[in-house]
């Protein structure tokens, strides 16, 4: 970084994996942080990290806010977005993650940004054909709506940098494990409060990434020179659903269950769960999304390409499912 402070605004940033990037690029040098926030957004965690923090009111989905948070910006990362595998209206993933995040690209042009950093999910690659996946494969299938929103939001970003030169990068978050995680996603606090009735696809292997490496990656691809365009597969911890909720148990000392129920079985259940949640307004116990997702098996990429252009080294799992467990006993 040179000597002239640059502003790095970053939306999304009172989330989980925001509020880790916040505090990895006040490492930096002569940075400052504007943050994206909506008027109910809680701030008090991040402005406790110092004078180099400000805060611009706005939401992603009305682009008409996003002038103010972009001026005088030299990086832009959108973090933000709906990352659940539930939304009583389904339209809500494709205003948040699709239409919002081609929100953000146009202000960054407008706005001539010179870095612009998307953060999205390897299950934007839906079920490709060939396992493992790398950067350049083509997307298949996509059993979730979360991940479809998030591969068409990329895909317009995609649009703009060959169409308009958006200084683009994108890095694929593999599933993000940490202290501080308040979404309901990876159950870890289910299995920790012994709550856990059963495991669905057991022997289903994914990735996942520490919180403190999902940051530093994010960091390394804005501050990375020349890599307009590239895109970045981000962890290599792999594990079966039995050994991750296993290693959670050996962790906080509970019983995990060691019945496995076939995804068959279930996806009638969630489908009529979703009829009810639709009624109620209330997440399902079992979201029918997660359940597709589960059945459309492992879902595995080469992480190499990214290890060596960011130059990644990667926590243990057990590490950040350490640091998880004791922040939900706390």
């Amino acid at each position: 970084m040179s000597r002239q402070t640059k502003l790095i605004t970053v939306t999304g940033a009172t989330g989980f994996v925001g509020r880790a990037l916040v505090r990895r690029l006040l490492q930096e040098p002569n940075v400052s942080i504007r943050c994206l926030v909506r008027p109910s957004s809680n701030r008090s965690t991040l402005s406790s990290l110092g004078p180099n923090i400000s805060f611009c009111i706005g939401d992603i989905t009305q682009p008409q806010t996003l002038d103010a948070a972009m001026e005088g910006a030299w990086g832009v990362i959108n973090l933000a977005g709906y990352r659940e595998f539930w939304a009583r209206d389904r339209s809500h993933f494709y205003k948040v993650n699709t239409q919002g995040a081609e929100n953000v690209f146009q202000a960054c042009l407008k706005a001539g940004v010179k870095k612009v950093v998307q953060v999205s999910t390897p299950l934007a690659y839906g079920v490709p054909d060939t396992l493992p996946f790398t950067e350049s494969s083509p997307a298949g299938q996509h059993p979730s709506e979360y991940g479809r929103s998030k591969h068409l939001g990329d895909a317009a970003g995609i649009k703009l940098c060959e169409s308009q030169q958006l200084p683009l990068s994108i890095v694929y978050l593999a599933a993000v494990i940490g202290a501080g995680d308040d979404k309901q996603t990876m159950e870890v606090a289910r299995a920790v409060e012994k709550r856990l009735p059963a495991l669905v696809g057991a022997e289903t292997t994914y990735t996942y990434v520490y919180v403190k490496d999902a940051a530093e990656a994010i960091a390394r691809a804005l501050l990375k020179q020349r890599n307009q365009g590239e895109k970045y597969l981000i962890g290599d911890q792999r594990a079966t659903t039995r050994e991750y909720f296993n290693l959670i148990g050996d962790i906080a000392n509970v019983p995990i269950p060691t019945r496995n129920i076939p995804e068959s079985w279930l996806l009638p259940i969630a489908s009529a769960l979703e009829y009810v949640a639709k009624a109620t307004g209330r997440r399902p116990a079992i979201p029918l999304d997660v359940i597709k997702t589960t059945a459309a098996g492992s879902l595995l990429f080469d992480p190499n390409y990214a290890k060596a252009e960011l130059q990644m080294q990667y926590t243990p799992l057990k590490h950040a499912l350490e640091e998880a467990v004791e922040d939900i006993r706390r």
